[in-house]
């Protein structure tokens, strides 16, 4: 009868420990599935990091009166290759500065300005040329000049001015009835400059 005791005192012994190994076990692996699914909520997927890294930033629209000068701009400047001036005249509406030119032999730098009256553009050109070298433009056509869209000079269509800015010639000039100032620079000498203003200088792209 004793020793039956005994036997049945072990076999409750050896169930308990069966019990608290198996919790035990149990415990382990929720541990460990757990702690898998937050290392894997920690870290993005490789298609996240894929689609982050060639996500591209939308350039800053142009407002409407920047607009207005993308429609102004002579054949081959682009919105894409203009950006907002940082520094322009107090008294302009907008003011773009554009850096390329889809033909070869055209400005390397201009910068295209916008008003809402012709006292302020009148203003801003003078003071456009006064910092200027201002030299004949070629031709022997008189520096701060007119110009016209006809071969009637006595329709005025805007000012001109010719010279040098930085060792670099320069071209200024106004649209007077789009109340538009241009300004370029660059190209190998003021002659070329000035071929291409006579091409370009007064037609808009559209």
């Amino acid at each position: 009868m004793r020793g039956w005791a005994i036997r049945r005192h072990a076999r409750w012994v050896d169930i308990g420990v069966a019990l608290v190994v198996l919790a035990v076990l149990i415990v382990v692996g929720r541990v460990a599935m757990f702690g898998r699914d937050d290392a894997a909520s920690s870290q993005p997927s490789r298609g996240a990091v894929r689609d982050a890294a060639t996500q591209t930033v939308p350039r800053a629209r142009f407002s409407g009166a920047e607009q207005q000068i993308v429609g102004l701009l002579p054949p081959g400047y682009s919105a894409a290759a203009c950006a907002r001036a940082v520094n322009p005249f107090p008294s302009a509406v907008a003011s773009l500065d554009c850096s390329q030119n889809t033909n070869s032999d055209t400005p390397t730098y201009a910068r295209f300005t916008l008003y809402n009256d012709m006292d302020a553009l009148t203003g801003d050109f003078q003071l456009t040329a006064d910092g200027m070298a201002v030299s004949p433009c070629p031709g022997e056509n008189t520096s701060r000049g007119t110009w016209s869209y006809r071969a009637d000079a006595a329709q005025i269509s805007g000012k001109i001015v010719c010279g040098i800015v930085a060792d670099r010639a320069n071209i200024a000039w106004t649209r007077d009835d789009q109340l538009l100032l241009a300004t370029v620079n660059g190209g190998p000498d003021l002659n070329s400059l000035y071929r291409w203003w006579r091409t370009y200088g007064g037609m808009p792209q559209r």
